[in-house]
């Protein structure tokens, strides 16, 4: 017999820990980031938002991000052993919020291609479901394509279980710096971390407020201009009920950081 605690690995542990589907902290991410915002009903934003979070001081603005990713865990070795395990799309609906009168980041709505970015964002407090996502990639070996620049355009789309949910556009008309961007994207992350019981009708075993701990910030390339964005109805999904009533802007942006832990700011149990 075994102790719980000779069981090896982050998530799930086993006892040689080689078949955790999420690695160990630190986890390392660099990201293509192609967003576009637009502002909705207020109110519609607050339903997101638990006491003791408020709305943020932007609070009708809601963020769509069309995400490309390349990710690390203790491993570096991974991109030689798996690559597959390196990278993953993903798009994230993204609110603001504020808690004690800071403002942040929170996201509603999210999906993954990949089974560790779905099960690593339940243990970070993201609302991660399956689904595809695709978007525009200028390879500049390629004779046929552009630079990526003012005057030319991206877009991105999403899928899930057969449904086309989403799809954006930026028509790229300046280069900018990290703070031109929506002041969202520059926010701290917090989330909701929750797992619900197993007996009926309790109260959920893990519900809590965290805050993401990062370092390591980098930032590369960056563009802003004008955006369209296309939500399409589901009967398996809600993100429509972020109804659009102007797009606001569009922006394409590339950064990365290192996850090194959270911190629970408030928990509901």
């Amino acid at each position: 017999m075994s102790k719980i605690s000779d069981l090896k690995g982050f998530a799930y542990p086993s006892p040689r820990g080689i078949s955790s589907v999420v690695g160990n902290l630190p986890w390392h991410f660099g990201t293509e980031h192609l967003c576009v915002a637009y502002r909705t009903d207020p109110k519609l934003v607050a339903a997101y938002l638990p006491e003791p979070l408020k709305p943020s001081s932007t609070p009708d603005i809601v963020i769509v991000d069309f995400g490309k990713w390349y990710c690390l865990w203790d491993d570096l070795d991974m991109p030689v052993k798996n690559p597959e395990r390196t990278w993953y799309d993903e798009t994230v609906m993204w609110i603001g919020c504020s808690y004690k009168g800071k403002d942040a980041r929170l996201c509603v709505l999210s999906w993954v291609n990949r089974d560790f970015s779905l099960i690593r964002g339940y243990i970070m407090g993201f609302n991660k479901k399956f689904g595809e996502t695709v978007k525009t990639v200028y390879h500049p070996m390629n004779p046929g394509m552009v630079e990526p620049g003012p005057g030319t355009k991206m877009s991105g789309y999403l899928t899930a279980h057969g449904d086309r949910l989403m799809e954006g556009e930026l028509s790229i008309e300046r280069t900018v710096t990290r703070e031109a961007l929506p002041p969202m994207m520059n926010w701290g992350q917090v989330n909701l971390r929750y797992f619900p019981s197993m007996n009926v009708g309790g109260p959920p075993s893990v519900c809590e407020l965290l805050q993401l701990d990062a370092t390591n910030f980098r930032f590369g390339r960056a563009f802003s201009g004008s955006g369209k964005i296309k939500l399409f109805p589901s009967s398996l999904e809600e993100h429509t009920d972020l109804v659009v009533r102007e797009v606001v802007g569009a922006c394409y942006f590339e950064n990365g950081c290192t996850i090194t832990g959270g911190t629970v700011l408030h928990s509901w149990v």
